[in-house]
Parts: structure tokens; C-alpha cells; sequence
């Protein structure tokens, strides 16, 4: 039979513990960062949804607006037109 030292079989088993402990660490390092960059994600995304409600709300009420000022501008052309041509 071979002879394996106690300690050669002692520090191979401390060095694969600590390989699978690293690894774990690694790991869970990187889901880390994955889940952190997800979360950064998730935020600019809600950011930016947020944003563009906002600006288009603003956007279609203004444009509201002034079609309801053209439409009063027009109005009023209509009627001075219609007032001129009766007055002549």
C-alpha cells in the first residue's frame, strides 16, 4: 500500500475547502454586482418612465392650448372679416 502522509491528505482537503469557499465568495460577489446592476437599471428605466410622462403631458397640454388660442385667433378673423364686409 501507498503511504499517504496525514498531512498531505490534511492539506489537500484545507486546500479544496478553501477553493469551494473562494468560489462561493466569488460568486456571490458577482450576483452582487449582478443584482446591484439590475437594481440601476430598474431605477433609470423608472426614471426615465417617469420623465417621459411628465414631458409628454406637458407637451400635449400646451399643444392644447394653442390650438384652442388658434382656434380663437380664427374666431375672431371670421368675425372681423364678416363685420367689415357688412360694413361696406
Amino acid at each position: 500500500m501507498i503511504g499517504i502522509d496525514p498531512g498531505s491528505v490534511t492539506a489537500a482537503v484545507t486546500f479544496g475547502v478553501a477553493v469551494f469557499a473562494g468560489i462561493g465568495k466569488a460568486l456571490n460577489n458577482f450576483n452582487d454586482k449582478v443584482n446591484k446592476r439590475f437594481k440601476d437599471v430598474e431605477d433609470a428605466i423608472s426614471d426615465l418612465e417617469t420623465s417621459v410622462i411628465r414631458d409628454y403631458v406637458l407637451k400635449q397640454d400646451f399643444l392644447r392650448e394653442m390650438q384652442a388660442v388658434h382656434h380663437k385667433l380664427d374666431r375672431i378673423w371670421d368675425y372681423m372679416v364678416h363685420n367689415k364686409n357688412t360694413e361696406s
